[in-house]
């Protein structure tokens, strides 16, 4: 297997300040039972994490979830507008003729006006009561 450091880098772990710090600390030894701690520690936390889908099966998110579909849908039916009721036809009310009647009486006077004096009206005018 090919070397891959430098030639001079044991010159420089030599004159390296980290290294002289952990030259002169004191050493520590683990204590008897820190395989078993650390063995214990990995299987307790294994068990401890869910896959992602059991947390969508959690009794909150289920509740939760219940509750906004059923305001939605309470809300849905409330903004729910009846049919417009159909207005009632023009035509079939008396005063609408009586109207309609009036309004040609009152065009054929004006007819009759501007025949004796064209000046009554504009040109425009008189196209209108004419058609």
């Amino acid at each position: 297997m090919k070397d891959h450091f430098p030639h001079d880098f044991d010159e420089e772990l030599d004159g390296d300040t980290v290294w002289d710090l952990l030259e002169n600390s004191p050493t520590s030894e683990a204590p008897a039972t820190f395989v078993q701690d650390t063995l214990r520690r990995a299987r307790l936390e294994a068990d401890s994490a869910k896959p992602w889908w059991q947390a969508l099966l959690s009794p909150k998110l289920i509740l939760g979830t219940t509750v906004a579909a059923c305001a939605a849908f309470t809300l849905v039916i409330s903004l729910d507008d009846p049919a417009p009721q159909a207005e009632p036809s023009l035509a079939d009310d008396p005063t609408t003729e009586e109207w309609n009647e009036l309004e040609d009486a009152v065009a054929n006077e004006l007819l009759v006006g501007v025949t004796e004096d064209p000046s009554l009206l504009s040109d425009e005018e008189i196209v209108a009561l004419i058609f």
